[in-house]
């Protein structure tokens, strides 16, 4: 009678393992069913909430559903990732995530553990960039101005101990020729350049292109392997032997106690959007299409360990950790 039992017992949890199966199988594939909201650290307009809305437009047109970008800005974007933190895994709310992030868990702020990649779909490439009548006519005189006077070259960042910092830090420990940097807001960043109060600034291609092309700003060195068929006269840092190739990447992870299923659907749903031609146009608009390798949760996965890796290294060459 026992055996009986609990072979009954055992075709009972079977098949409805089987039915819990098939009903996450099924609420995936109609997944979403409802907006989704996208959680971010950074301001409206800003470059990640252009991002959100180019990759949402091919989302809402293949599932007919909205997905919202939602700015949490202050705190060094922990407040972002402890409100994200605070919502259900449900897979209506999903958080973006870029070099910041893995900078917050470098200096132990957030723990990268606890969200699970979804996709990376942008890969950036920046530029030093001066005012037109600078004296900094080159890389060279850059090199050789701030090799002839330590720190008296001033280059305008966003932020501090954020992407902008790490990658001018890794310049100076990369090249020998130390740069000092100023933090302001996108806005204040431009006009201090252009104003002269500054001696450059680093930014994206696609945010600067605009001044670039009007002339105010001229691009000293870029931070990519190989040049863009935009700015072909404008070097690369590796070209004169600088090893500083570092991108502002973006793309999307979720709790990870997520359903796999959900997780999944997510990812292909993404890599559709990311493929589709009204993405593709905006791509390419900033010279985004050279790097940005579509990369899905496995390979999003492998980046982000070796991004911990490179940028741990930086921040404690900052200073920021021990």
């Amino acid at each position: 009678m026992t055996k009986t039992m609990t072979g009954l017992a055992r075709a009972t949890l079977l098949a409805f393992g089987v039915a819990c199966a098939t009903a996450t199988l099924a609420t995936a594939q109609d997944y979403p069913t409802r907006s989704v909201e996208v959680i971010h650290q950074f301001g409206p307009g800003g470059g990640t909430d252009r991002f959100i809305r180019a990759i949402a437009e091919p989302l809402q047109a293949s599932t007919g559903q909205t997905f919202v970008p939602i700015s949490i800005t202050g705190g060094g974007g922990i407040p972002a990732v402890v409100t994200y933190m605070q919502r259900p895994a449900d897979g209506y709310t999903i958080l973006s995530l870029g070099p910041e992030e893995v900078i917050n868990h470098a200096l132990g702020r957030i723990d990268l553990s606890t969200i699970r990649p979804i996709a990376r779909i942008q890969y950036d490439q920046g530029l030093f960039l001066v005012r037109k009548d600078s004296p900094l006519q080159t890389v060279d005189d850059l090199i050789a101005a701030a090799k002839a006077a330590p720190g008296s070259i001033k280059v305008a960042v966003t932020g501090t101990a954020g992407f902008d910092d790490a990658l001018v830090g890794l310049w100076n420990q990369k090249s020998g020729a130390e740069v000092i940097t100023v933090p302001f807001n996108a806005a204040e960043m431009v006009s201090n350049t252009l104003g002269g109060h500054v001696d450059m600034m680093y930014e994206e291609y696609g945010a600067a292109k605009g001044l670039i092309e009007s002339g105010d700003l001229r691009p000293l060195v870029l931070f990519s392997e190989t040049r863009l068929p935009e700015l072909p006269d404008v070097p690369t840092a590796a070209e004169k032997g600088i090893d500083v190739t570092l991108g502002r990447w973006r793309g999307f992870g979720i709790k990870a106690d997520t359903d796999s299923a959900i997780v999944d659907r997510l990812a292909q749903l993404m890599a559709d959007a990311a493929a589709s031609d009204s993405y593709k146009a905006i791509e390419a608009e900033s010279a985004l299409q050279y790097r940005s390798v579509f990369f899905g949760p496995q390979e999003f996965q492998t980046f982000l360990e070796s991004e911990i890796g490179v940028y741990t290294d930086v921040m404690k060459q900052l200073g920021y950790t021990n």
